[in-house]
């Protein structure tokens, strides 16, 4: 049987290759420009310096001629970057190959480049403030070429600058250099003759060595992209670095044990794996959550099939059908401009909605097949993996790291039988998914006791999803809460026998806090997370930054509009949580604004877009961010006041990193589990080169902009690095205490896992165990341990002058007392 399975799995994994093979020659097929294909771009990208060395040339020999005849092509020429001429003429020659043009369109396509490029210096001449604002409106307004041409002219038209047009023969004359320099030095393109009858064409084609690299490239990046599933047996153990977790040799070699590693981590953790008598212990942990069997959870399957059939979306559900665009207006000529321009917002704000709606069906219908396929096997695995940090994830994209919906169609497949000592489990469950009234900030009696008063409402859920919408589709996590309603009418239904899969969740309170915290033994703040015990009701963090931000709202409402505007629209947790959740990862105002504008403002845009209210309350988009900025500064002060040793810890890491970054030394440590962190941001050689309009990018990772780049190994980006010091110890904090309570659980019998970061859930029966064993892993990991005094250390044998490092002070200590921890009810709850 185990053979068997081990050949269906080898099956599925060769039609994950064959399946990203398809899905890129679809791309390609559907994807006519060649300009916009990864491995043409590669070609140009390689060919550039070589044609803009030969436009020099041919730029600088024409004026060396003295006082002789000059070709009228020089005095446009010269004043463009050749690197920019070069990339046109490439760019054009690809566009041109693609859709089988002559020579006469291609040095059409090449002068009209060359022309907007002369007009874009001459605007910039005129008017170099004008000239970035008119970009930058006409690149947001319009993705086409044509039209953002159009646009730019006009509105530097009604600016007063009206160059003069180039007659044909002027962009000929400018085009062909160019054309000449393509042909002789990228080695790429060729003429080529066609011929008709009575008419032979001059076209412009790739030479035969071009075609056959350009095929090889298709077909090994085809390759290259495979299609990540689930296993239906177990994932091949981790062993090195690059043992991979599938059984396909070639699917392996996609999957490493460390994403995007730098080759000094790489070294490290292989160092460790070679030296080391037992695999490190993250190593050890990554393969106990690959060994944890799941499967599809079929009753949730058809509630999220009926509810994307019936158009249903609560929650983040994903919407199918398109938003309607508003009707047309008779009366459109009788409309003031600002109406108009209202209109034609809201018809853009459709527009882009409309387009992550096509994005939500694909991924819908992919993750309905995955669904619908591991239904048929009895069980199924998920590969796993780390970021340098060693946080873990899921390796396939069909994963319950994922929405609500998502996450909902996944059950470990071991049982447990729901019991009288665990089925208050079930009730905590039920009310933390639920969350009405805010119950899951109760306390783990009163959530019971919520349970016990709501019992035919769940039952009901339970029995009659389609029945019950209204009901359960206004949970805080809808199809988690409808999940767990099922399971609880199962047991109602036959209390004796009941066995589930459900995995029963206990989470952190704010993970980062919790650990800086730990860190400075700060009472004050560990008590705002739960990291003490003499509280009887669960400490609520975001609530208490709620609280702070009315009190500074209401002695501001009288000098200030906004104050009043966001006091009447009502300050909660659930607005204060992300900013406060961020703090601690460097997030500073800005963030802050953009945090509220991304999680709040748009989401009311949208209900607008769809008519569910009539208008947004913080008015057009200007003052929806005008109103986010403000409520940004507020939050930030009150976070920064109430979590002084959060702000501390980010100073402490950050001046570590600055010493470093002087030596040009990138922030190494290592973490509790023996994971050694390599955080490296190098500056980059760059040249900006701006394809005036384009889009297309001539370099090595970026797209946005025409950008010829390499990394400086030898330079540190000290800022860069600053900013992210603090959630990458953070993070691998985070992930250590994962892994460790991972291994903790295991040696006490637990087998099954679900976890999401500082989310901690196993089958029913096992619980306790995991309630308790991860408290016990967080004392017994800062027991005796003192995160500064340690990163102090590694950081000073890392300098050429550990003196530099005395004058770092380490955060002052509290009076925590880290026992407590282990009789915190709500520390993970």
């Amino acid at each position: 049987m185990e053979r068997i399975d081990i050949t269906k799995e080898i099956d599925r994994e060769k039609r994950m290759l064959e399946k990203g093979n398809e899905r890129f020659l679809n791309r390609q097929e559907s994807n006519k420009r060649l300009t916009t294909q990864e491995n043409p771009h590669n070609l140009v990208k390689e060919a550039l310096p070589r044609v803009s060395k030969e436009i020099l040339l041919l730029i600088n020999t024409e004026k060396e001629k003295g006082k002789g005849r000059k070709c009228k092509w020089i005095d446009d020429l010269d004043t463009i970057d050749p690197d920019i001429l070069s990339y046109i003429g490439l760019n054009t020659f690809f566009e041109c190959v693609s859709q089988g043009l002559t020579r006469t369109s291609c040095l059409t396509r090449i002068g009209k480049r060359i022309e907007l490029e002369s007009y874009s210096i001459e605007l910039t001449k005129f008017d170099s403030k004008l000239a970035k604002r008119i970009e930058r409106q006409v690149m947001k307004e319009h993705s086409s070429e044509i039209y953002r041409i159009d646009a730019l002219k006009n509105i530097a038209g009604k600016e007063g600058f009206k160059p003069e047009r180039w007659s044909k023969d002027r962009k000929t004359r400018a085009a062909t250099p160019i054309y000449d320099a393509v042909l002789n030095a990228s080695h790429v393109f060729e003429e080529w003759d066609e011929s008709e009858p009575r008419k032979t064409k001059k076209k412009v084609g790739l030479t035969a060595e071009a075609s056959a690299l350009l095929a090889k490239l298709d077909f090994d990046s085809s390759w290259n992209e495979p299609m990540l599933a689930p296993m239906i047996v177990k994932p091949r153990p981790w062993k090195d670095i690059d043992t991979g977790c599938y059984r396909h040799p070639k699917l392996a070699a996609h999957v490493p044990l460390v994403r995007a590693a730098t080759p000094e981590q790489k070294q490290a953790i292989r160092n460790q794996i070679r030296t080391s008598k037992e695999l490190p212990l993250y190593i050890q942990a990554l393969n106990a959550l690959q060994e944890t069997p799941l499967e599809i959870n079929k009753d949730m399957l058809h509630v999220v099939k009926w509810c994307w059939e019936n158009g249903k979306a609560p929650a983040k559900f994903p919407l199918k059908d398109y938003i309607e665009y508003p009707d047309k207006h008779d009366n459109w000529d009788e409309l003031t401009d600002e109406q108009k321009k209202g209109i034609r917002l809201d018809i853009k704000s459709i527009r882009i909605k409309n387009r992550e709606i096509d994005g939500a069906r694909a991924v819908m219908q992919q993750d309905l097949a995955t669904a619908d396929e591991l239904s048929n096997f009895e069980e199924f695995y998920l590969g796993w993996n780390m970021d340098f940090r060693s946080r873990v994830y899921p390796v396939s994209f069909f994963n319950y790291h994922r929405d609500d919906h998502v996450k909902s169609l996944f059950l470990l497949k071991e049982k447990s039988k729901i019991t009288k000592d665990n089925v208050a489990w079930l009730a905590i469950h039920l009310a933390n998914t639920g969350d009405f009234d805010r119950i899951s900030k109760g306390t783990l009696e009163e959530r019971i006791e919520w349970v016990n008063q709501n019992h035919i409402m769940i039952y009901s859920c339970g029995v009659d999803y389609e029945g019950s919408y209204e009901i359960w589709s206004k949970a805080d996590k809808p199809f988690q809460f409808l999940s767990a309603c099922i399971c609880y009418a199962n047991w109602c239904d036959n209390p004796d026998n009941c066995w589930t899969g459900l995995p029963i969740a206990i989470d952190g309170t704010n993970s980062g806090v919790q650990h800086y915290s730990a860190s400075s033994l700060s009472r004050s703040e560990g008590k705002l997370v739960n990291l003490t015990a003499d509280v009887k009701n669960p400490q609520d963090v975001y609530q208490k930054v709620a609280d702070n931000v009315v009190k500074k709202l209401e002695q501001n409402k009288e000098k200030d509009e906004l104050a009043k505007l966001w006091l009447d629209f009502g300050i909660n947790r659930s607005i204060c949580k992300r900013n406060t959740m961020c703090f601690g990862y460097s997030s500073k105002r800005y963030g802050f604004a953009d945090q509220i504008y991304e999680d709040l403002m748009k989401p009311i845009e949208d209900k607008v877009l769809r008519g569910i209210i009539k208008e947004h309350p913080f008015g057009d988009k200007n003052e929806q961010k005008q109103a986010a900025r403000y409520l940004a500064n507020i939050n930030y002060d009150v976070i920064r006041n109430l979590l002084k040793s959060v702000t501390q810890g980010m100073e402490f890491f950050q001046e570590c990193c600055d010493v470093l970054s002087k030596e040009g030394k990138p922030m190494r440590f290592k973490t509790p589990t023996d994971f050694p962190v390599i955080q490296r941001y190098n500056k980059w050689n760059k040249k900006r080169v701006r394809i005036f309009l384009h889009d297309r990018v001539a370099g090595i990772k970026k797209r946005s902009l025409v950008t010829l780049r390499e990394r400086n190994k030898s330079k540190i980006d000290s800022k860069k690095a600053r900013s992210a010091v603090s959630p990458n110890v953070i993070h691998s904090l985070d992930a250590s205490h994962l892994l460790m309570t991972v291994l903790h659980c295991r040696s006490y019998g637990v087998k099954s896992f679900f976890v999401v970061h500082d989310s901690f859930a196993t089958v029913i029966d096992h619980t306790w165990t995991m309630f308790h064993c991860v408290r016990s892993t967080f004392v017994d990991m800062y027991k005796d341990w003192c995160l500064y005094e340690d990163m102090k250390d590694q950081v000073a044998q890392q300098l050429n002058d550990p003196m530099k490092i005395t004058t770092i002070k380490i955060p002052e200590k509290g009076t925590l007392n880290l026992e407590e921890v282990r009789n915190s009810d709500y520390c993970f709850s």
